[in-house]
């Protein structure tokens, strides 16, 4: 990972259940503004890491869908999470008709960024978390801070 300060936490070969409740126990802490960043390939398990943080942002997380299409969804919570994603956004001026721009002025709710490395250079900050699948279907994850 290019960006992003020093390695936080790394946990290894978490299976799905352990994996989403990871995801849940770090979103008991996130607050408005933060931001998470998240890497890795198709299928790796983004938008599964999601689902479990909705859960510890009070937010039902059956309603947690990929916004591929809409590029991003907002979930009224405890904490409104916002997740946006960033695959088939093509430049860099493009983020500002997502409503990124918006929900980082305003800093109210958590910001959560599928893809967020096809752009790491606009991040100031946030919570770079990189999943890993294993060969097991197993999941690695790292978490940075930038």
């Amino acid at each position: 990972m290019e960006r992003g300060g020093e390695e936080v936490k790394r946990l290894e070969s978490l299976n799905l259940n352990e994996f989403l409740k990871f995801a849940e126990n770090f979103a008991k802490d996130l607050k408005d503004g933060d931001i998470v960043l998240l890497k890795g390939e198709l299928g790796s398990g983004k938008t599964t890491f999601v689902r479990g943080m909705a859960r510890g942002l009070g937010v039902d997380p059956s309603v947690v869908k990929s916004p591929t299409f809409t590029l991003m969804n907002v979930y009224p919570g405890e904490v409104t999470l916002y997740h946006a994603d960033l695959y088939r956004i093509e430049d860099p001026s493009q983020l500002f008709y997502v409503g990124l721009e918006e929900v980082l002025e305003e800093g109210e709710g958590v910001l959560v960024v599928e893809w967020a490395d096809l752009f790491e250079s606009f991040w100031e900050d946030g919570i770079w978390i990189e999943i890993k699948v294993n060969s097991d279907g197993t999941r690695d994850v790292i978490m940075r801070s930038s």
